[in-house]
């Protein structure tokens, strides 16, 4: 598997999260979840979260970019929300070219 289509995934279960926590007005984005359901660590999650953000697909608060969240990786990812960039991606099927 390349490396390319694991950050896919990755970006995959997080826009699920996001988008299921969009639709249902509940829940949180579980980054340990994720990490273990692909393999990798937490880091590796958050550098995909942050691909994401970078795309514009989720937004939150700016303070959360910043490393004043004790480095525990996705502490406050919770404060996130999927942008309308990001809810095109999921209803296009989160294709691997967005």
């Amino acid at each position: 598997m390349s490396d390319e289509s694991l950050a896919h995934r990755i970006r995959v279960s997080l826009g699920k999260a996001f988008h299921h926590k969009h639709t249902t007005n509940e829940g949180t984005v579980d980054v340990e979840h994720i990490a273990n359901e692909h393999g990798v660590s937490e880091d590796q999650v958050m550098e995909q979260f942050a691909w994401l953000r970078e795309q514009n697909m989720v937004a939150g608060p700016l303070e959360n970019e910043a490393r004043q969240i004790g480095g525990v990786p996705g502490a406050n990812i919770h404060d996130h929300n999927i942008t309308e960039d990001g809810l095109l991606w999921a209803a296009s099927g989160y294709p691997a070219a967005l």
